[in-house]
């Protein structure tokens, strides 16, 4: 990821060359809403997802760096995607939580809305989601 104070890109680099390879090596940029304090969550099967601070989720294909879907939202995200079980879990500084399907078709799967903002990455053990707001953690059973 390379930001600036209101630009943001993903890219992806190959690293193979000699020296600094960030411009020689780079294979693609896709431009993101606004700056990104998180980092990307890539599936297996070459998904990528990332969130700014642009309030806007992004699902990018892997190979081409190209925008497979987007969904707007009323916060900025601090906390990473985190996948898990074909899914995507995040939430933002709105306290609006998302799951997503983790697929090239955007798929809301299920939203909350949490009283607090949320600026940690979801985690889930043993069977349960695990969401931290500024003030709380939430226990769900998956």
């Amino acid at each position: 990821l390379f930001w600036g104070k209101n630009e943001a890109w993903l890219k992806c680099v190959d690293m193979k060359g000699d020296g600094d390879v960030t411009s020689s090596g780079e294979i693609w940029s896709y431009p993101l809403t606004r700056h990104v304090v998180s980092t990307p969550a890539i599936t297996d099967d070459g998904l990528i997802f990332i969130a700014d601070v642009g309030r806007t989720v992004h699902c990018v294909d892997r190979a081409s760096g190209k925008s497979l879907w987007t969904h707007a939202t009323q916060g900025d995200f601090w906390a990473s995607p985190f996948v898990a079980d074909g899914k995507v879990f995040i939430g933002n500084r709105k306290g609006e939580f998302f799951i997503f399907r983790a697929s090239r078709e955007k798929e809301l799967l299920s939203f909350f809305q949490f009283k607090q903002p949320i600026s940690a990455t979801a985690c889930a053990a043993n069977g349960v989601l695990y969401i931290g707001t500024m003030t709380d953690l939430y226990a769900v059973a998956l």
